[in-house]
């Protein structure tokens, strides 16, 4: 076999290759939203949640607290709930390992010309600023990206907070609330404070929730999920009458 049939081999193989994953992560990013609406429906026993104010009539910046795995999931669910466009920045080690997650909305967080693009055609543009997962509790000081995106873009802030929580339900409950809008490059102490509030009252009302069992009040179910097995055996009962 002579090297220029070796090099032209090689390369086929290496475009072979390229194609075959380029292929499989379109299968893979066609899936994924079935699968993060069934493991949200399956894994949770739902979302539910609460609009402190009327939202941004078009693209925003979307800053929330990354205390829990499911945050991702939530992000992609608010955003189709409310009927927006969806973009997230996601680091760059992330994306990767999972390269579909860009056929979802994924942007790298270095992307910055991207990400004001997305916000400015109208997408909700999630960012964690705290920058990575941290413990439940007050949010962790933010990263300046949020408040450059938002000002370059001139979109709003959106302060968006929730506590996935274990009470009386056999599956984890999420709470969510929505803050009103911030100006356009709110600074990331101004984000950050917004955000803990929300968290504050959070974790009031479920404070407050005399029954573990029933959701917290006041709170609207935005997604629901998978009944506890107590639920299920009332609702057994309740249809043959025992």
């Amino acid at each position: 076999m002579t090297p220029e049939r070796d090099r032209g081999l090689a390369w086929w193989r290496t475009h072979a290759r390229e194609r075959l994953l380029e292929r499989i992560h379109a299968v893979i990013a066609w899936y994924l939203p079935f699968a993060a609406r069934r493991a949200l429906r399956l894994d949770l026993a739902g979302v539910w949640g609460i609009r402190e104010s009327p939202l941004p009539a078009a693209g925003a910046v979307v800053v929330a607290n990354h205390h829990s795995w499911w945050d991702g999931y939530l992000a992609w669910l608010l955003a189709d709930y409310h009927d927006r466009a969806f973009g997230v920045l996601v680091d760059e080690a992330t994306l990767l390992r999972y390269p579909f997650f860009a056929r979802l909305g994924a942007l790298p967080t270095k992307a910055l010309r991207a990400a004001v693009r997305r916000a400015e055609r109208g997408s909700w543009l999630f960012v964690f600023p705290e920058g990575r997962i941290v413990p439940p509790g007050p949010p962790a000081p933010f990263e300046p990206g949020a408040a450059t995106i938002s000002r370059l873009a001139s979109v709003p802030v959106l302060p968006l907070a929730w506590r996935v929580v274990v009470r009386g339900a056999q599956y984890p409950e999420v709470y969510v609330r929505s803050g009103a809008p911030l100006p356009s490059g709110a600074t990331p102490e101004v984000q950050c404070a917004a955000v803990g509030a929300l968290l504050e009252r959070i974790g009031r009302d479920l404070a407050g929730a005399t029954d573990p069992e029933a959701p917290v009040p006041e709170y609207t179910l935005w997604n629901p999920g998978r009944a506890s097995s107590q639920e299920r055996v009332g609702r057994w009962r309740r249809w043959w009458g025992a």
